[in-house]
C-alpha cells in the first residue's frame, strides 16, 4: 500500500509549499507538547487557540497567505491555523455531547508528523550498547509469556534491536564523513584547530569511544546467536503459527519471513558489524591524517608567501607589462591572508646541483668594469626599503600633502606605511580616500611617536 492511501490530500501542503511552512511546523510543536502532557486524548479547543495565540505573538510571527489578509494577530489566526490543521488531517474537531464543548484530538497521522518533526529538529543520542544488552536480556531471562509468544516477545524484537543499531551506525558514519568534508574547507591555522576541538569534544568521538571501550556485541553475539539458533531448532513452528495469526498470512510466507529475521540478525552480529566499525574506524584515520596535512599545508603556505612583495615590487618598477607571465606566478597572496613586513623579506634561494664547465673569458676595460659596477649596484639598490622610507612622513605628514602621480609614488607610500611603526610613526587611517587617475587610497595621518 503506498503511503497515500492513508493520508489526506494535502497532508504536506502546510509544510511544503505554504508562505508560513516555519510558523506551522512550529504551531504543530506546540499542539503536540499540549497532547504530550495531557492525560486525556482530548484537548480543550480554548486551551489550544490559546497556545497556539501565545507562539505567535511570543515569535512575532504574521501569517502570510490567501485568506489571512483580515485577520487580527492573535485568536483570529490561531483558529485559521486550528482549521487549516483539520482539513490537513492534522487533527480532529470533537464537540461533547453533554457540555457541548469542543475539543481537539490529534489524529495518527499528525501525532506521527509530529514526532518525525521533533527527530529533525532534536536527534536522539543512540546509546549503542542499550540494543545489544536488550536482546541479550531477553533470550537470556525468557518468561513464560515470551516462551508462549516467541514471535512477537523474542525473535520480532532481537531483529528490531539488530536493525536499530545497524542504522544508527550508519549514521555515526555519516556522521564522520560531514566532519572530514568540513575539515577540507579549513583556511586558516585558527579554524582547523577549532574543528579538531570539536571533534574531540564532540558527540561522535564520545559515542564511539564509549562503543569501542564496552565491547558489548563481541562478550554476548556467541550466545545471541547460539539462542536464536535454539528457537528455530526447537520453536520454529511455534514462532510460524504466531507470525501467522498476528500479520495472517500463510505459512509459507511466514516461514520465509522467520527464517530471514533470524539470519539477518545473525550475520549483522558476526559480519555487518564488523564492517560497518571498520569503516568508522578508516574514517577516522582519514580525518587524522587530514588534519596533519592540512597544518602542513596551511603552515607551509605562510612561508612560500616570503618574498613574493618583494619581487613584485620589483618586476613593478622594471616594467610597464602587467601581463608579463614570467612574474604572474609571484602574486600568490591567497585570499584570507595578509601582508605585514614579514611578506617583504627576501626570499630564500635553494641551492641546487653545479656542474662544472669551462667557458672562454676575456679581461674587462676599466671602463666596462665602471659600467657593470654600476649596474649591479643599481640591481641591489632598493629604494623601498626600510632605511630609504624612514624620513618619508617628514615631507608627507599626511595624505593630502602627496600626490599619486605614478606608479613609484604609489609603491613609495605603500612601503613607508608598512614600515612605519618600525621607523617610529604612527598611522591613523580614515574613511574617506585620495584619487587619481590610476589609483586610489584611503586618507591617512602620520604623527611621530
Amino acid at each position: 500500500m503506498n503511503v497515500f492511501d492513508s493520508i489526506p490530500d494535502g497532508f504536506f501542503n502546510c509544510l511544503a509549499s505554504s508562505a508560513n511552512h516555519r510558523a506551522y511546523a512550529g504551531c504543530l510543536n506546540a499542539i503536540y507538547e499540549q497532547y504530550n502532557s495531557a492525560v486525556s486524548y482530548r484537548l480543550p479547543r480554548a486551551d489550544i487557540r490559546d497556545s497556539l495565540t501565545i507562539y505567535l505573538l511570543q515569535n512575532h510571527i504574521e501569517l502570510n497567505e490567501d485568506g489571512t489578509e483580515d485577520l487580527s494577530a492573535g485568536n483570529d489566526q490561531a483558529n485559521f491555523i486550528i482549521r487549516k490543521f483539520v482539513t490537513a488531517g492534522y487533527i480532529e474537531e470533537e464537540t461533547d455531547n453533554t457540555t457541548f464543548e469542543k475539543y481537539i484530538v490529534m489524529t495518527d497521522n499528525g501525532i506521527a508528523l509530529a514526532e518525525f518533526l521533533e527527530k529533525l529538529s532534536k536527534p536522539r543520542r543512540a546509546e549503542y550498547s542499550n540494543y545489544i544488552l536488550n536482546i541479550y536480556n531477553r533470550l537470556k531471562y525468557q518468561t513464560n509469556e515470551q516462551k508462549k509468544e516467541p514471535y512477537s516477545l523474542l525473535v520480532r524484537p532481537a531483529f528490531e534491536d539488530a536493525k536499530a543499531l545497524s542504522s544508527d551506525l550508519k549514521k555515526l558514519s555519516t556522521s564522520i564523513k560531514k566532519i572530514i568534508e568540513t575539515m577540507l574547507h579549513e583556511g586558516t591555522l585558527v579554524s582547523l584547530t577549532e574543528n579538531i576541538i570539536k571533534y574531540c569534544d564532540g558527540d561522535f568521538i564520545r559515542e564511539y569511544s564509549r562503543l569501542v571501550k564496552q565491547q558489548n556485541i563481541h562478550l554476548y553475539r556467541n550466545y545471541i546467536t547460539q539462542e536464536l539458533e535454539r528457537l528455530k531448532g526447537e520453536s520454529f513452528d511455534l514462532i510460524v503459527q504466531n507470525l501467522m495469526n498476528e500479520e495472517k498470512i500463510d505459512m509459507d510466507e511466514a516461514e520465509e519471513r522467520v527464517s530471514e529475521m533470524i539470519d539477518s540478525t545473525k550475520t549483522f552480529l558476526h559480519d555487518d558489524y564488523n564492517k560497518i566499525m571498520e569503516d568508522i574506524k578508516q574514517k577516522i584515520n582519514t580525518y587524522i591524517r587530514i588534519a596533519i596535512a592540512r597544518e602542513r599545508m596551511l603552515r607551509n603556505k605562510g612561508f612560500d608567501l616570503k618574498g613574493c612583495v618583494e619581487q613584485a615590487v620589483r618586476l613593478l618598477i622594471q616594467t610597464d607589462d602587467t601581463n608579463n607571465e614570467d612574474f604572474q606566478a609571484l602574486f600568490r597572496i591567497q585570499k584570507n591572508e595578509f601582508i605585514d613586513t614579514s611578506s617583504l623579506y627576501v626570499p630564500r634561494k635553494f641551492s641546487s646541483l653545479n656542474q662544472n664547465t669551462e667557458n672562454e673569458y676575456y679581461e674587462l676595460s676599466e671602463e666596462a668594469k665602471e659600467k657593470q659596477a654600476a649596474l649591479l649596484q643599481k640591481e641591489a639598490d632598493n629604494p623601498f626599503s626600510k632605511d630609504k622610507v624612514k624620513d618619508y612622513f617628514e615631507k608627507y605628514p599626511e595624505s593630502t600633502s602627496l600626490t599619486l602621480e605614478n606608479k613609484d609614488n604609489m609603491l613609495s607610500t605603500l612601503a613607508a606605511l608598512t614600515y612605519a611603526k618600525e621607523n617610529g610613526w604612527n598611522i591613523t587611517s580614515y574613511d574617506e580616500y585620495i584619487k587619481s587617475d590610476d589609483y586610489k587610497m584611503r586618507k591617512w595621518e602620520a604623527t611621530k611617536k
